[in-house]
């Protein structure tokens, strides 16, 4: 069932993109938990002609790199494992990969029914967005979700907070 998500964004052709990482990365098959305690939503994969993506464990991604020293893992597969063993599965409300930020709203626009699909067929205990893209998607959804700022945007600007998502994420994803 869960693979009707891939089919819709494979087989999308709203926008101009460099390529579609959750079909290419088999992410549905792969990586979604069997009960989905927290779906986490932040903006869209790394836009441009690039190849990291949380999923892409064959390339470094610098989301990656934070989110594993914020939980003090050591190696990428960790990272996954331990959101796949908490039911956590992080996502993002643009699917494709953009040419470039400046595309950012009107994929985001154009990426709404596949949000508002996946979110009906995972059936999240909770929902975080990070950061303002996510907000307005899950907004425009009618959708109950908690907010914090995304990851990156943390380590750059506001570091003393990462506890605080640590926190937050930790409490979301238990029983």
């Amino acid at each position: 069932m869960i693979y009707v998500i891939e089919e819709v964004i494979k087989t999308c052709t709203r926008c101009r993109v460099v390529d579609k990482p959750y079909v290419k990365y088999e992410v549905y098959r792969k990586y979604v938990p069997s009960k989905v305690k927290l779906l986490i939503i932040s903006e869209s994969p790394p836009p441009g002609l690039k190849e990291d993506f949380i999923y892409n464990l064959s390339v470094s991604d610098r989301l990656r790199s934070v989110l594993k020293k914020l939980f003090n893992l050591t190696y990428d597969e960790d990272l996954i494992k331990l959101f796949m063993f908490r039911g956590i599965f992080w996502t993002t409300a643009i699917k494709c990969r953009p040419v470039s930020k400046k595309y950012l709203e009107y994929m985001r626009k154009n990426c709404t029914h596949i949000l508002k699909l996946e979110i009906e067929l995972l059936k999240p205990n909770n929902v975080l967005g990070l950061g303002k893209t996510s907000w307005k998607s899950l907004e425009e959804l009618n959708v109950n979700f908690y907010k914090h700022y995304h990851p990156l945007y943390l380590h750059r600007f506001r570091r003393e907070l990462l506890p605080k998502l640590r926190k937050l994420i930790i409490s979301l994803s238990s029983d």
